[in-house]
């Protein structure tokens, strides 16, 4: 059923979203990281960093009370709402009806062939408001769907979405954003304030720009090396990567194969995995592939 949505109820409208959650007898769990966003011009600025056309699909993650989904409806030729709570998914009935289509489920379980089917040209764009608690998690999924997406949308908390963009060689910097990197081009499209918010969390958030990299930085042959080598070096972040990557039960390394790789990879010993950019994590995992004798393409 297709519903006008300049009759329905407004969810950027914080009076019309707790009537609406009253009708639901719905309460916003913190621990579930539920808030929802009020603000019309941050819900233009998440549009407008989509860059959608009405030949475009996009996959909302985290659809909420259809704030953001109503938004995508207008300018794009399709529009798929993923959300988890089955009480926010009768609500986005009410908010935007036939405008989109609604999927119930998680992100971290739902299986992409489901959602993106077997056409992996990579058009399909995905904007996604994720709770902090499962962020990380949730944004290594999502890097799972590449084949299929070319641009994603985030909003996350203000300082993941920093520890996003970092630069090699900051305090930022860490494990999440060279696996971001090394996959997208990202870029911080603006910082969102805790007062967008209703219920207001107790932080800032940050709507990061992200670009699938094609070809990849990590050709497909390093990709598990390459994941060993980043996880490595940033388990043991406080130390050198000799010694990081040398005490890495899963990289199956003496002392002196990791010192000999390092020289061959043309990187200093005593250097911290934060100093690090993707194209020398990658030099670092194919001189670790060639060590431990595996396929080097």
């Amino acid at each position: 059923m297709n519903v006008d949505l300049g009759s329905a109820p407004d969810p950027t409208s914080s009076t019309q979203l707790r009537m609406l959650f009253r009708k639901h007898d719905f309460r916003p769990r913190r621990r579930l990281g539920q808030t929802f966003l009020v603000d019309g011009n941050v819900v233009r600025k998440i549009v407008e960093a989509a860059a959608l056309t009405k030949e475009d699909s996009v996959l909302e993650v985290g659809a909420g009370a259809g704030a953001v989904t109503r938004a995508l409806s207008l300018v794009a030729g399709r529009v798929v709402g993923l959300e988890i709570d089955p009480t926010l998914v009768s609500i986005l009935g009410e908010t935007v009806g036939g405008a989109a289509e609604v999927l119930e489920g998680d992100v971290l379980r739902i299986d992409w062939q489901q959602v993106f089917g077997g056409d992996r040209t990579g058009r399909w764009r995905v904007v996604a408001n994720l709770p902090y608690a499962i962020t990380g998690p949730a944004i290594l999924r999502l890097l799972a769907a590449r084949d299929w997406v070319e641009r994603l949308v985030i909003m996350v908390q203000r300082e993941v979405g920093e520890r996003l963009v970092a630069a090699p060689g900051g305090r930022e910097r860490g494990l999440l954003s060279v696996l971001v990197q090394s996959t997208c081009e990202a870029e911080l499209v603006r910082r969102v304030p805790r007062t967008c918010f209703y219920p207001r969390p107790r932080v800032d958030s940050a709507i990061v720009q992200m670009t699938v990299r094609r070809p990849p930085s990590v050709p497909p042959s390093l990709d598990g090396a390459f994941q060993e080598v980043v996880r490595a070096a940033f388990g043991a972040r406080r130390k050198t990567l000799l010694n990081a990557l040398a005490q890495a039960e899963k990289l199956r390394l003496a002392r002196p194969e990791v010192r000999d790789l390092l020289a061959a990879a043309g990187i200093e010993q005593s250097r911290r995995a934060e100093t690090l950019s993707v194209s020398e994590f990658v030099l670092l995992a194919e001189q670790t592939a060639r060590v431990r004798g595996e396929r080097v393409s």
